[in-house]
């Protein structure tokens, strides 16, 4: 007895030598791909530090959350003739805008540089038909969306990071299926971890009407480590190719009425009628794409004329990690660097890095008012503490901070020198600028900045 005792300790004292050795290979493996990857300095040095000092912890929380996507972005993968139309339009505008003589609008002297940097890293091509209506509450919008998704004659593209089960849900859903079932393509695009929460009962019903329903990288094992750190949250209604809507509010019934803790939740959305709408539909065919490997044989419909007046200036800016290039971010860093009077920041999450933290307080430095509001009361009180954590250093540099009290804003809006405004999904946080699949739209309006303020 005492024999088999001994060579049962043995073998454990084996086993747990050997579990110790092939776990330190795990982490010297992920510690060399880590620093070989392009990643932010911060974020390289952050998971060796939790893979060297917790090794067995830390593998589990990199296998969750720390794995980098490095797919090639779709987009240059789609050579229909409207997409590359679209990148031609945007070359030759960024061709105009090298020789800035040649320009006479004030916006377009004003943020040249912003616009050319969109233009070539994001094919955001600049139109100047753009008629927009803003919006800043759930119950706006979905009065504007259901009235517009009633009219439409022959698509429907509905794309969100949240739909929930309640009364918003099932209105979208009774329009949905009475738009599929008159003939019009519809096709339901949602998040796997924001709408993971909506009935599976709503989703077959929406199948069985002929809606197309795509689930955007849903969590479930053994995908679970490349899928739950990197989330579609955009916002993306086109119809007809004529109208669009993007923002910051979801499908939710919180949206209507005063939800818990938080009470009502502030926010803003954006309604889109001109040349502008052809990018959302293209950061949509994208998305969809990715899901389906397949693309319409004919995406001309999907492109029509507009034949609306000039209007506001619009850029429409997306990115995700599969891009290579953090567009929204250096958008946000761009725009903040040209202001030379007021910078007015919105966001529900705040936690810049440091270039746009920088950016902020060099600002503030040289005499550009900076204000900025922040949530007064949270929904998530470990990302607010680490928001706050930055607020005494705001101040130090004579940067305004605000908080909000009559509910939760969860608006996310950039205003710079009363004339730009960026409107869109993109929180003010590292997830939203490196991880996250985001839009935003630019408006180079003073009416709509105005509005805003």
């Amino acid at each position: 007895m005492m024999l088999f005792v001994f060579f049962e300790s043995v073998a454990w004292d084996w086993i747990s030598i050997i579990a110790v050795v092939i776990a330190y290979v795990f982490v010297i493996y992920l510690v060399i791909k880590t620093l070989l990857q392009n990643r932010n300095p911060v974020s390289t040095l952050s998971w060796i530090m939790v893979l060297v000092m917790i090794p067995f912890l830390g593998l589990i929380l990199y296998f969750l959350f720390g794995q980098k996507v490095t797919k090639r972005w779709v987009f240059k993968r789609m050579r229909n003739k409207e997409i590359i139309q679209m990148r031609e339009i945007s070359e030759s505008q960024l061709k105009a805008l090298q020789n800035i003589d040649l320009v006479e609008d004030r916006y377009l002297n004003e943020y040249h540089k912003l616009m050319s940097m969109l233009l070539k890293n994001n094919s955001s091509f600049l139109s100047s038909n753009n008629h927009i209506q803003l919006y800043h509450n759930g119950k706006e919008v979905y009065r504007s969306i259901y009235k517009d998704l009633k009219a439409a004659k022959k698509f429907i593209h509905f794309q969100y990071y949240i739909l929930e089960d309640g009364e918003v849900a099932e209105k979208v859903r009774e329009i949905l299926v009475e738009k599929s079932r008159q003939g019009l393509q519809v096709v339901l695009l949602l998040d796997g971890l924001g709408s993971r929460k909506l009935s599976e009962k709503y989703l077959e019903r929406m199948r069985d009407s002929g809606v197309e329903v795509l689930l955007f990288r849903p969590v479930r094992f053994p995908n679970l480590a490349n899928k739950i750190n990197n989330r579609n949250h955009r916002k993306i209604v086109v119809i007809d190719g004529e109208i669009g809507y993007t923002g910051g509010i979801n499908m939710a019934d919180k949206y209507l009425v005063d939800y818990g803790k938080e009470g009502f939740w502030r926010d803003t959305h954006l309604r889109i009628h001109g040349d502008s709408v052809k990018m959302l539909e293209a950061i949509f065919l994208v998305d969809r794409f990715s899901l389906t490997k397949h693309v319409y044989d004919d995406l001309e419909p999907y492109f029509p004329a507009v034949g609306t007046p000039p209007g506001s200036h619009m850029q429409i800016a997306s990115s995700s990690p599969e891009s290579g290039s953090a567009n929204i971010h250096h958008a946000f860093f761009t725009a903040i660097n040209t202001a030379k009077k007021s910078i007015r920041l919105v966001s529900p999450y705040f936690i810049p890095d440091e270039s746009l933290l920088m950016a902020l307080k060099t600002a503030a430095s040289g005499g550009v008012k900076v204000e900025i509001i922040l949530p007064g009361i949270v929904d998530s009180y470990f990302v607010q503490y680490s928001a706050r954590s930055y607020v005494q250093q705001l101040l130090y540099h004579d940067i305004h901070v605000y908080f909000y009290e009559k509910g939760f804003v969860h608006a996310k809006i950039l205003l710079i020198d009363d004339l730009l405004s960026i409107i869109g999904t993109a929180n003010f946080d590292y997830r939203s600028f490196y991880q996250n699949f985001e839009i935003s739209a630019l408006i180079y309006d003073q009416a709509s900045t105005q509005e805003l303020i």
